[in-house]
């Protein structure tokens, strides 16, 4: 279920609200509509996700424009620049569906 994050954090996971649209960087752990509702509407900041998840979401939203996708493969750690700092993402098989 989408949460979200406390305010001052750059950014949001699975929340794609008017108060998210505020964050720089935005991820998407899986494919699941539960998890990608609101997503057509975001077009401003990369959205951070697995290569498959991003391939099952476009198929859903065709209108998202797939260079805002920033693909992390599982198993990767990848540091994302931040004015406030630099933080690590690392991607991880939850083995829930494909593309987590």
């Amino acid at each position: 279920m989408p949460i979200e994050m406390p305010k001052g954090l750059p950014f949001s996971v699975d929340t794609w609200t008017p108060s998210s649209k505020k964050k720089r960087h935005h991820f998407l752990s899986h494919a699941h509509k539960d998890h990608s509702q609101g997503l057509s509407t975001h077009f401003s900041y990369p959205i951070y996700s697995t290569h498959l998840t991003k391939t099952l979401v476009l198929q859903h939203y065709s209108q998202i424009d797939d260079s805002l996708f920033v693909d992390i493969e599982v198993g990767q750690t990848t540091v994302i620049d931040d004015p406030d700092g630099c933080f690590s993402v690392t991607a991880f098989d939850a083995n829930h569906c494909p593309g987590t």
